[in-house]
C-alpha cells in the first residue's frame, strides 16, 4: 500500500521549502572560532618569554660537569634557570641553578659547575623564570 506523496509533503514539507541557512551559519561560526583560536595560540607562542640554552658542556669527572649557559634578553631582566645533568639513560644525576643578567650585553653566557652522583653525558635547561635581585 502506497501513501500519496501529498501526505509526506504535508508532514515534512517539500524539500525545496526547508530553510538551508543553518548549515552556512554554523560553518561560519565554527570557522571564526577556529581562526580566533589559531590567532590566540600564535600570540602565545610568539611571546616566548625567557629564553636560555645550553651552548656547551664538558665532563670533568664522574662527579662533575661544567655547562655553558646562554640567555637572550627579552626585556625580563635577570633570569634564573635550573640545570639538569643527565646520564647515558637520560636519568637526572645532578641539578644546579644559574642566574643570568642578559640585559646589559643583550646576551649573557657563563659556565656553571654541576656536581653529579654518577657520570653525566649531557646537560639540559630546566625551567626558567625571572630572578629576584640580590
Amino acid at each position: 500500500m502506497q501513501q500519496p506523496t501529498g501526505h509526506l509533503e504535508g508532514r515534512y514539507g517539500r524539500p525545496g521549502d526547508r530553510p538551508r541557512w543553518p548549515v552556512p551559519a554554523v560553518a561560519a561560526v565554527l570557522a571564526t572560532a577556529f581562526l580566533g583560536w589559531v590567532g590566540w595560540a600564535a600570540l602565545g607562542a610568539a611571546s616566548g618569554g625567557a629564553q636560555a640554552e645550553v651552548t656547551a658542556f664538558r665532563v670533568l669527572s664522574a662527579d662533575e660537569i661544567e655547562v655553558r649557559v646562554s640567555a637572550i634578553d627579552d626585556g625580563a631582566g635577570r633570569l634564573g634557570c635550573s640545570l639538569r645533568a643527565l646520564d647515558r639513560t637520560r636519568e637526572v644525576v645532578g641539578v644546579s641553578t644559574v642566574v643570568l643578567d642578559p640585559a646589559r650585553p643583550r646576551r649573557a653566557e657563563r659556565w656553571v659547575s654541576v656536581r653529579t652522583r654518577e657520570r653525566a653525558v649531557t646537560a639540559t635547561i630546566g625551567e626558567c623564570s625571572s630572578a629576584a635581585a640580590d
